[in-house]
């Protein structure tokens, strides 16, 4: 995962934060934990939360907030982002917030309406499922990821996918967390719980004076993307 500030004003150097399975660091690629000696450099720092396990990058001159987790071996991340820097794109220029404009690419999705059917036939069949997933049947990965979420919203049935097609338990705590973000990103708590009808992943961006765009990526979509993801701020 790749995220780079760039040069901005009178406020901030151009800062480039990398981070790779079991290497979350601290600070920016150059050692700093700041966006240089400008008079604006304490507007963009880097703040470990959990040694290893989760990094908080605030960047305040642009009103974003991005957090950083490993989770197993995986890297998790969410961005509230002010609707006028997702929108503030320079043409020909999109590629690098494709998923904060447009969401994940259609050939990307996976229906999981589909895949739900699927696993209760192959169940009652007898037919044999993956050797990843051994260990959960729909219902047993339903009460697993109650555990954690006790709504069924799209976080809920982000785990519940993730068990069903991994048989990695640590894919709960991944869709745990994300909630964690929602709740800690979000400033209106009635949109904390997200449902597939109305989904702002499908929807972004969204008009309104104070909107702010809040991009949280499930592993599924981390995953897909984490080899070739590089933000520009």
């Amino acid at each position: 995962l790749t995220i780079i500030f760039k040069n901005f004003q009178e406020c901030v150097d151009q800062k480039m934060y990398h981070a790779e399975t079991d290497e979350l660091p601290a600070a920016f690629a150059d050692g700093s934990k700041n966006g240089g000696d400008r008079h604006g450099a304490n507007t963009l720092r880097v703040v470990e939360k959990v040694p290893g396990q989760h990094v908080e990058i605030q960047a305040r001159y642009i009103g974003t907030t991005i957090v950083v987790r490993q989770v197993g071996r995986y890297l998790t991340f969410a961005v509230r982002m002010p609707e006028e820097v997702v929108n503030s794109v320079e043409e020909g220029d999109d590629q690098d917030l494709y998923l904060c404009l447009h969401g994940c690419p259609a050939n990307q999705r996976i229906d999981f309406r589909n895949f739900k059917a699927r696993s209760a036939e192959a169940q009652s069949t007898g037919r044999p499922r993956s050797t990843a997933a051994q260990g959960f049947t729909y219902q047993s990965a339903k009460a697993k990821c109650k555990e954690r979420l006790p709504v069924e919203d799209l976080y809920f049935q982000s785990c519940v996918f993730d068990l069903l097609s991994s048989g990695d338990i640590n894919f709960t705590m991944a869709a745990y967390y994300a909630f964690e973000d929602v709740k800690m990103l979000h400033s209106n708590s009635k949109r904390y719980h997200i449902y597939e009808k109305n989904s702002f992943l499908n929807n972004a961006p969204q008009r309104g004076k104070d909107f702010l765009s809040l991009l949280l990526l499930n592993v599924l979509a981390v995953l897909l993307w984490i080899e070739c993801c590089t933000a520009h701020l």
